[in-house]
């Protein structure tokens, strides 16, 4: 009898898998494309290419696709990041001291980015990556310690270029609205009060972050609007202050209180222009507005989530992670409902390849090398 169950149950979520991939529909939006006037791009083809394994060997089931970035030498934070990226058929997963690396057959094997002839080396803890909605070969990547905070690719990853001479970066934030991506904001890493603003693409940076007021908590995630207003993401994390969400209407000369929540990881910017932003105790709040006018709600009680970045599937749903499982919304961030089998592990985050139909999630210790069951991958077919 237990082995009918079990066999039942992997039926069910092979079932729940299918249909939600039938579900789906168009491409991902980037949020304020709209207003660029050139942000119209080709639907990428969702087909896999030839040779490329698409098939999961265990249908239903999280499957183990590390594969030659396990044993890696690395240190504290391994695998920090990965990434999708919505504009084509590439998978990014961050190594600490050891770059970026793509995947294009969904995660069956890594090849190292950056190697191309003069192309900086990235050490940091990769922490983002942001893409252009334009151009589908153009991404930031921020990280923290080894190297420079900010690195920008126009070759799909072939090189890349240190933006300043600023580091130890949790995230950054880039002005879509400017055809030209002038302004660029950087947060630090556990440092309070501290906000790069770059006017001229990221030669030149100013910390911003130290007009916040007195008491706040570490300042990592701010978020660009435009060239004018610009919030920051406080998370009191362990060295407290005051957290929340932090508004600029000037260019980041002065600031107000915007939310008393949200702000504790990178924020997710809806194809509907609506903002998702999760806090530390597990709740998330919405922003809905444009320009320099916003209102925040708060969408879901604290402890329903963990604080992650939250991210977007092409139909619009929201999706997050609970201890357990993959959480998605499809009411703004009201309700979530379960997805899938449980998480495999405690993960850092949740991408979603729509090239590929699956969920990646990843974790990290503090060793010195890659761990062999890193990344997992949930197929959708």
């Amino acid at each position: 009898m237990v082995q009918v169950a079990a066999k039942c149950r992997r039926i069910f979520w092979a079932i729940s898998l299918l249909l939600l991939q039938a579900e789906y529909s168009g491409v991902r939006s980037a949020a304020f494309a709209a207003n660029d006037s050139s942000s119209s791009k080709p639907t990428p083809d969702p087909s896999p290419g030839p040779n490329r394994p698409r098939l999961s060997p265990s249908a239903g089931n999280w499957v183990n696709v590390t594969s030659n970035l396990a044993g890696m030498a690395s240190e504290c934070g391994n695998m920090t990041y990965v990434s999708a990226n919505p504009n084509g058929d590439l998978v990014i997963a961050g190594v600490a001291q050891r770059g970026l690396w793509g995947s294009t057959d969904g995660g069956m094997s890594w090849h190292k980015l950056g190697s191309g002839g003069g192309s900086a080396a990235i050490t940091n803890r990769p922490g983002s990556i942001i893409y252009d909605p334009v151009r589908s070969d153009v991404f930031w990547e921020s990280g923290i310690y080894n190297s420079n905070g900010v690195y920008r690719t126009d070759n799909d990853g072939s090189t890349f270029r240190a933006l300043g001479s600023i580091r130890h970066n949790d995230s950054v934030s880039v002005d879509f609205t400017d055809p030209n991506r002038r302004t660029l904001l950087a947060g630090g890493h556990e440092q309070k009060q501290t906000v790069y603003h770059s006017q001229d693409g990221g030669n030149t940076w100013k910390n911003v972050g130290a007009n916040l007021p007195a008491g706040t908590a570490f300042s990592s995630f701010p978020l660009v609007i435009n060239s004018t207003t610009f919030f920051a993401g406080c998370s009191p994390s362990w060295g407290g202050g005051t957290g929340g969400i932090y508004q600029s209407n000037d260019a980041g000369a002065t600031w107000i209180s915007a939310s008393a929540q949200g702000g504790g990881a990178q924020p997710l910017i809806a194809s509907d222009g609506s903002i998702y932003w999760s806090s530390g105790d597990g709740a998330m709040v919405r922003g809905i507005g444009q320009g320099s006018h916003w209102t925040w709600s708060q969408t879901v009680a604290s402890g329903t989530l963990i604080n992650v970045h939250p991210i977007e599937l092409p139909d619009g749903r929201i999706v997050s992670l609970s201890f357990q499982h993959i959480m998605i919304s499809s009411d703004h961030g009201s309700n979530w409902q379960p997805f899938g089998p449980q998480l495999p592990f405690a993960p850092v985050g949740v991408t979603y390849s729509d090239v590929d139909k699956s969920f990646y999630v990843w974790q990290f210790d503090c060793g010195d090398k890659v761990l062999p069951n890193a990344i997992m991958k949930l197929w959708l077919r």
